[in-house]
């Protein structure tokens, strides 16, 4: 029997890569931690690596408290879970703080969950990860396999717009008009780069190509993934037996908002050239995309 595959999947930021954690996390054959987002492979400086560990560390803290009220209130199911995070979540603050020579922690993390055909560490921030890392992880593990999922460039910029409007709303304020005024000021003003970063698609699929054999490495368009032969072309790729996309299932979906039909044309001109970079890539783009470039 083959070795496992190691599965990184390094993004992009609001393409998917919570809907393909949840799928696979519920496969019988996966083994995945209870922790999607390990920050391993982009916390190598002191600072990065404690600021991670702090946030973990308030992430432990509440989930004993809900395992607390959980227990008193006899809700089984949810105990179970919560001792499965909070056991994941302790083994991962101290493997963050190890040694990372030869990566020896990291290696008994990920792959300590007994049999199965397929591991993963989801992280988007890994998107973000020069040449040289990326091929530091790759020779880790000799059946590793590098997914960057891309969502059309206008909606995920859009959708991560949104999804902080909603987290920094302050009183008085309504998603809409935050959301709207917070692009405006990436268009205008250069301001949340760490958005616009996040979606740098020409920037990431340079550095797969530079670092990463095409067989072991793969760009797929959210958009066409979640269907049954999106996924199921997924699953071969994988090695694992073709199984229902889960499409009804939505995550960290966001309200509705409209854009402002003024904000569009700039959007789409600063975003031409990730159409672009996506189309070279893969030699075609999906059929909204394609209206999307030719509006440009």
């Amino acid at each position: 029997m083959d070795e496992p595959i190691l599965l990184y999947g390094i993004g992009a930021t609001k393409a998917g890569t919570s809907w393909l954690y949840r799928t696979l996390a519920d496969r019988d054959d996966c083994a995945l931690p209870a922790v999607k987002e390990l920050h391993y492979w982009d916390t190598f400086h002191g600072p990065t690596k404690e600021k991670q560990i702090t946030a973990l560390e308030g992430q432990l803290l509440k989930a004993r408290a809900l395992m607390e009220e959980a227990e008193a209130a006899g809700r089984g199911w949810q105990v179970r879970n919560l001792t499965r995070r909070i056991r994941d979540l302790e083994g991962l603050i101290v493997m963050l703080g190890a040694p990372r020579k030869g990566h020896q922690a990291y290696l008994d993390y990920v792959t300590g969950r007994g049999a199965a055909a397929l591991m993963a560490d989801i992280c988007p921030a890994y998107g973000l990860l020069g040449k040289g890392r990326l091929s530091e992880m790759l020779d880790l593990y000799p059946r590793s396999r590098v997914l960057y999922l891309v969502r059309d460039p206008l909606a995920r910029l859009w959708s991560a717009v949104r999804m902080q409007a909603e987290r920094q709303l302050m009183e008085g304020q309504t998603v809409p008009e935050k959301s709207n005024a917070t692009l405006w000021r990436i268009l205008n003003k250069d301001h949340e780069t760490h958005i616009t970063e996040r979606g740098d698609y020409a920037g990431t699929i340079a550095r797969m190509e530079a670092a990463i054999p095409p067989e072991r490495g793969r760009v797929m368009v959210m958009e066409e993934l979640m269907n049954d032969d999106g996924y199921g072309a997924l699953c071969d790729w994988l090695e694992l037996p073709r199984a229902p996309a889960l499409i009804e299932r939505r995550v960290h979906e966001g309200a509705p908002v409209t854009m402002r039909e003024d904000l569009r044309p700039a959007a789409l001109k600063m975003l031409a050239p990730q159409y672009e970079a996506v189309a070279a890539h893969l030699g075609r783009v999906p059929d909204a995309w394609a209206a999307q470039m030719e509006a440009l």
